[in-house]
């Protein structure tokens, strides 16, 4: 998944869309537009990618400080700490009209809700989700009721959705894009999970697995690179069978001590199937190490059958393509 800036993709973007077959598209830093005028700019990802399996695009929609797209067509979507408070309904049925206004801009995939447990003593402390208001409520009851009624409003308007940040990042005081965030706390058991099941349970298409480090878990190593969290806790204790995404793999802080064109890989390696790359000046670099490793690795080259039929799966689910068979 590469990123996109901007009201336009550029030469550079257009040829790594083409040439490096991405397969997603993650909207960053996109200026006030129309719901139309957006549509365009979808409209010439999926163009300048050409091929037979249309790629897909995708954007953080949650609400309050972080709403990627905003202009005519789209509602202005309160902060994940106000709609915590409204009925499961209201809540369902707010997130069918966002949804469709997504889905109405060739947006299918929304990178929502997040589904961190932040619970009061960490709320003033907790950058990366309490002091942005990005929590649906401090209780595992908030969270779960809330992020299953998004989940179902997405759907209905056609829309995929991601719970985010695997497994939580309510208990850590760095922001991922910042710097490293470790928790010191998170457990395979801790209650902090059960947003997560929930989410699954609602249906989920992705799960997104955070960079942060779960010392009680996994030490001295992010979830995105823990096939410990990704496969052992995520895919094997929750039984989850969706996709796994990671989340920012090209410019985040948290990261940046592993070289750029191994984290995709690493990530992949770890059971995850869409690596998530802000950066488009990383992103050839990364593809160019996957395939390597493909080339040289046969259990891994094996593996990838399951991550690009999930991922294909995913794209069916939202009406991108058909899978029959």
């Amino acid at each position: 998944m590469m990123g996109v800036e901007g009201s336009s993709i550029g030469p550079e973007e257009s040829a790594h869309l083409h040439n490096l077959r991405i397969g997603s598209v993650v909207l960053l830093q996109t200026p006030v537009m129309s719901q139309s005028a957006v549509r365009a700019l979808t409209d010439s990802i999926v163009r300048a990618g050409g091929g037979r399996v249309p790629v897909l695009v995708s954007a953080d929609q949650e609400g309050g400080l972080v709403q990627r797209l905003q202009g005519p067509g789209f509602s202005t979507i309160p902060a994940a700490t106000e709609q915590a408070t409204w009925s499961t309904s209201a809540l369902s049925s707010a997130w069918v009209t966002y949804g469709a206004q997504l889905h109405g801009a060739g947006v299918r995939y929304n990178l929502a809700p997040v589904t961190d447990l932040v619970t009061p003593e960490y709320v003033s402390t907790n950058a990366p989700i309490g002091q942005l208001h990005r929590n649906y409520g401090t209780t595992t009851t908030s969270v779960a009721r809330s992020v299953g009624a998004v989940i179902d409003g997405l759907g209905r308007a056609g829309v995929a959705a991601s719970a985010k940040h695997f497994p939580g990042l309510g208990a850590v005081t760095t922001n991922t894009d910042f710097g490293v965030a470790t928790d010191y706390t998170t457990t395979t058991s801790s209650p902090s999970l059960d947003g997560f099941r929930a989410a699954i349970r609602a249906g989920a298409a992705s799960v997104m697995v955070s960079s942060a480090i779960y010392e009680k878990i996994d030490p001295g190593v992010a979830a995105v690179f823990s096939s410990r969290i990704v496969t052992g806790l995520l895919r094997q204790q929750l039984g989850y069978t969706g996709v796994a995404i990671s989340d920012d793999l090209g410019n985040a802080k948290s990261v940046a001590a592993v070289p750029a064109a191994e984290r995709g890989t690493r990530f992949l390696l770890a059971g995850g199937d869409i690596a998530m790359d802000a950066d488009p000046a990383t992103i050839e670099a990364m593809v160019d190490n996957t395939l390597a490793r493909a080339a040289s690795d046969h259990a891994f080259a094996a593996s990838l059958t399951a991550k690009v039929a999930r991922v294909l799966a995913l794209k069916a689910r939202v009406g991108l393509v058909s899978c029959t068979g």
